[in-house]
C-alpha cells in the first residue's frame, strides 16, 4: 500500500481512506475502513468517466449486475454510489499478493496449489457468468491469493472503459486476451476461459502462454499460434488446451472445468441417472483433484464442489431472454373504452389486409434454417462423453429443429448475425427467422437501445443487411404487451408509449419495403391483455403494412387454443379497423368473413407448448407460472403445414432450453421453490431444462 497523495480524498461517503493499492484505467483504489473499522477496497472513478452521463448509466448497470454475482472466490461488491460528485465501487478487501505478484517474486505453483487455483478461478467464472456477467480482463493481477484461496475481482467493470473509450486501440491485456476480443467481433463467456487458460499457463510457467514482447507480436501469437505451456502436465495440460482453442465454440465452460477437474480417474464409469454435466477427457490414472487441496483454499474448493452438485441436480419437476409476467385482467391504463387514437385511414402500404403479398412462408415447398447451436452441440458431446447415449440423442435431435435466430446487442452485432445466418441460409436453400430484441426499455426494463433514434438506425441496418434475400421477421417480443405506461408496463409516460408505436411502425415499413421479407408484430397470448385491446395496439403498430402478428413466444399455451384465439383476434382486427371502433362485440366479431385475403395472418410459437400450461400443485405468493414452469416439452416442429388458413406457420421463436428468468414465485429467494435451487437468469441457456423439454417432447422428437 501506498501513502495517500496530497490531491487523494480523505474520506468518500461513509468511507475513512487508508491508503492507496493501485490505479487503472477505471480509477484509483484505495485501502478504507467503515465506521465499524471493517477494511474495503474503495474504486474512485476518474473524473473524466464519472462526468459522463453514459458512463454513469453503464456503471449503474455494471454494479446492480457485479452484485448478483454469488460470492465464490470472487471479492464481491459490497456498495457503491454511482450518482454523487466522487462515483465509486466497494469491494471487499483481500489480503494476499496478486498471482502475478506471487509467480514473479517467487515462481510458478506447483501440485495442489496450482489444481487448487484452477478450481478457485473456475468457481469464480461460473458465479460470474451465472450473473450474466463476462469478466473480459481476468489476468494474474485480477486474481488475488487470500488465506481462503484465489480471490477474482474486477468482474463486471472492464468493459466500461471499453464502452467509453473512442480510440481503435485494444482495451485490456492482449496476452490472455481471446482471439474474438482481439479482432473486435462478437464475444461470450468462453473468452474468459479462454484468459483461465492463459492464466494457468502463466501460473505453471512463469511467463504468458502467447509471450509478453511487443503488442503487435502478441497479438499475433494469440490469433495465429499455438500456445507455451511448459509447465503444465497430467490432467490440467489437455484442460488448458482446450480452454485455448482458437474457436470458442471448442471450449470447455467453467462448468465443464469444475466436472473434469471433480471427476475420478479417465475411464471410471458414471453411474446410470447420474447427473454430471460432462468430462473432459484428461488422461489416464488420475484421482480426484480434492485430495490435493490444501486448508488455505478448502472453502472455494468446497464452493466448487458446492456448485458442481447445484448444477448437476436432475429438475425436481417435469427457456434475452425475454419474461412474460403475470397477467393483468384489466386493459391499458387509458384505454379502457374505445382507441388511443383513432384507426388510420385505409391502408397503402405493401402488403394491405386485402391482399396477402408476397412472403416466403407461402412458399409450398419452403425450408426453414437450423442455426448451429454451440450449447446444444457441446451438450451432445459431453453425454456421448459419459456414456448417457439416450440423452445425447434427444438433444441431438433438438438440436436439428429449425430455431429463430435473435438479434440483439449493437448494430454492428446485429448485422453480422444477419451476414452470417444469411451466408449459413444460402448453403441449404432455406429461410431464416429473425428475432429483433433492441426497442428502447425492452421488457419494461433498461434494455435496447437507448433513443427512439438509436432504434431506427438499428432496424435500418438490418433491413439493409438482409436486402433481398428471403426471411422472416419477429418484431419485438412483448413489445406491444409490455406496452410504456400500461398496466402491463408502469414505466414510461405517454410520449414513451407514442414512440413505441411509432418506432415499430418504422420497423413494419423498414422491413415491408424488402421484397422477400415477411414480417410479424407482437400478439401476446389469449387473455394477456383482451382481444379488443391487443387489436388496438396491433392497430397503431400497423398491422395493415405487416405479414401478420405472432403469438405464444413468452408463454406455454397449448396450440389449438391459439389457433381458436388468433382466428378471433384477426377477426377483431379487420372489425375495428373497417368499423373505426375500439371495441370487439362477440357476436359481430362471429359474422366477419373468415376469407384469408381480408384478415391478417399470424404465426404461432410452438418451441415449448407441447404440453400446455403449467398448473401449480402447490400454492406460491406469486406463482409465476410463465416462468420455467415445470413439466413441460416441446411442441409441434416448425412447418407451414399447419391446417388453417390464417396460420402462416408453426416456428420456435424462443429456444427451449433457455431460462426464461432466476424467478422467486414470490419468495424472499434467491432459490426458485419449485426447483430448490438459484436458476439460471434469463436467456442462459440451462442444460438441465433443454434435456427436459426435450424428453417431454409432444409429438415425441425423432
Amino acid at each position: 500500500m501506498d501513502a495517500l497523495q496530497d490531491n487523494d480524498p480523505r474520506r468518500v461517503g461513509p468511507y475513512v481512506l487508508l491508503g492507496r493499492l493501485g490505479q487503472g484505467g477505471m480509477g484509483v483504489v484505495y485501502l478504507a475502513k467503515t465506521a465499524g473499522d471493517t477494511r474495503v477496497a474503495l474504486k474512485v472513478i476518474h473524473g473524466h468517466l464519472s462526468s459522463d452521463p453514459d458512463f454513469r448509466r453503464r456503471f449503474r448497470r455494471e454494479v446492480a449486475a457485479a452484485q448478483r454475482v454469488a460470492r465464490f472466490c470472487t471479492a464481491p461488491v459490497l456498495d457503491a454510489d454511482v450518482d454523487g460528485n466522487l462515483a465509486y465501487m466497494v469491494t471487499e478487501f483481500v489480503s494476499g499478493p496478486s498471482l502475478d505478484q506471487a509467480v514473479k517474486s517467487g515462481g510458478p505453483l506447483t501440485g495442489s496449489s496450482l489444481d487448487a487455483l484452477a478450481v478457485g478461478i473456475a468457481v469464480a467464472l461460473r458465479a460470474i457468468h451465472g450473473a450474466q456477467i463476462i469478466h473480459r480482463d481476468l489476468k494474474p493481477s485480477n486474481v488475488l491469493l487470500s488465506p481462503v484461496g484465489p480471490k477474482v475481482i474486477d468482474f463486471g467493470v472492464a468493459h466500461l472503459i471499453e464502452g467509453h473509450t473512442h480510440s481503435s486501440g485494444v482495451v485490456g491485456t492482449p496476452s490472455f486476451m481471446a482471439p474474438e476480443q482481439l479482432r473486435g467481433v462478437p464475444i461470450s463467456p468462453a473468452c474468459d476461459v479462454f484468459a483461465w487458460g492463459g492464466v494457468m499457463a502463466f501460473a505453471a510457467g512463469g511467463r504468458p502462454p502467447f509471450g509478453g514482447g511487443a503488442t503487435a507480436s502478441v497479438l499475433y501469437q494469440v490469433i495465429h499460434d499455438e500456445p507455451e505451456l511448459s509447465g503444465l502436465g497430467g490432467p490440467l495440460l489437455p484442460l488448458v488446451r482446450a480452454a485455448l482453442a482458437k474457436d470458442p465454440a471448442d471450449r470447455p465452460t467453467p462448468q465443464d472445468l469444475l466436472d473434469a477437474l471433480s471427476a475420478g480417474p479417465a475411464g471410471s464409469s458414471v453411474p446410470k441417472g447420474e447427473t454430471t454435466l460432462g468430462r473432459v477427457a484428461t488422461g489416464s490414472g488420475r484421482g480426484r483433484l480434492w485430495t490435493g487441496v490444501g486448508v488455505a483454499t478448502a472453502a472455494c474448493a468446497l464452493a466448487a464442489a458446492i456448485v458442481v452438485a447445484a448444477q448437476s441436480d436432475v429438475l425436481g419437476g417435469p427457456a434475452s431472454s425475454s419474461a412474460a409476467g403475470t397477467r393483468p385482467a384489466t386493459a391499458a391504463k387509458g384505454q379502457e373504452s374505445g382507441p388511443a387514437t383513432t384507426p388510420p385511414s385505409p391502408p397503402t402500404g405493401r402488403r394491405p389486409l386485402s391482399a396477402s403479398g408476397p412472403n416466403p412462408l407461402d412458399d409450398d415447398d419452403v425450408r426453414l434454417f437450423t442455426p448451429p447451436n454451440g450449447d446444444l452441440s457441446r451438450e451432445v458431446e459431453l453425454k456421448t462423453a459419459i456414456g448417457r447415449t439416450e440423452d445425447a440423442a434427444l438433444l441431438r435431435a433438438l438440436a436439428k429443429v429449425p430455431q429463430s435466430v435473435w438479434l440483439e446487442g449493437s448494430g454492428a452485432v446485429a448485422r453480422r448475425t444477419v451476414a452470417a445466418t444469411l451466408k449459413g441460409a444460402a448453403k441449404t436453400g432455406s429461410v431464416p427467422v429473425f428475432v429483433t430484441a433492441g426497442i428502447p426499455l425492452r421488457d419494461c426494463h433498461e434494455h435496447g437501445t437507448q433513443s427512439g433514434s438509436a432504434y431506427r438506425s438499428w432496424i435500418s441496418g438490418i433491413a439493409a443487411e438482409i436486402g433481398d434475400a428471403r426471411a422472416v421477421v419477429i418484431l419485438e417480443p412483448n413489445s406491444l404487451v409490455k406496452l410504456p405506461a400500461t398496466n402491463e408496463c408502469e414505466k414510461g409516460d405517454a410520449k414513451a408509449q407514442r414512440e413505441r408505436f411509432q418506432n415499430l411502425a418504422f420497423a413494419v415499413r423498414e422491413f415491408g419495403e424488402l421484397s422477400h421479407t415477411a414480417v410479424y408484430l407482437d400478439g401476446s397470448f389469449e387473455s394477456w391483455p383482451e382481444p379488443s385491446e391487443m387489436s388496438r395496439r396491433l392497430i397503431q403498430a400497423r398491422i395493415d403494412e405487416a405479414d401478420g402478428f405472432f403469438l405464444n413466444a413468452s408463454n406455454y399455451q397449448p396450440t389449438d387454443g391459439l389457433v381458436r384465439y388468433g382466428n378471433r383476434l384477426a377477426r377483431c382486427i379487420r372489425f375495428q379497423f373497417v368499423k373505426g371502433t375500439g371495441d370487439c362485440p362477440g357476436t359481430e366479431i362471429a359474422a366477419v368473413p373468415g376469407d384469408p385475403s381480408a384478415l391478417p395472418h399470424f404465426v404461432i410459437d410452438t418451441s415449448r407448448n407441447g404440453r400446455g400450461e403449467w398448473v401449480p400443485d402447490k400454492t406460491y405468493p406469486e406463482p409465476e407460472t410463465w416462468c420455467n414452469p415445470p413439466g413441460r416439452g416441446v411442441g409441434l416442429r416448425p412447418t407451414t403445414e399447419t391446417g388453417d388458413e390464417l396460420v402462416d406457420a408453426y416456428l420456435w421463436i424462443f429456444e427451449p432450453g433457455r431460462s426464461n428468468g432466476a424467478c422467486t414465485r414470490g419468495t424472499d429467494g434467491p432459490e426458485d421453490p419449485v426447483y430448490g435451487k438459484v436458476i439460471p437468469y434469463g436467456g442462459r441457456f440451462w442444460p438441465e431444462m433443454a434435456l427436459e423439454r426435450a424428453r417431454l417432447a409432444n409429438p415425441p422428437l425423432r
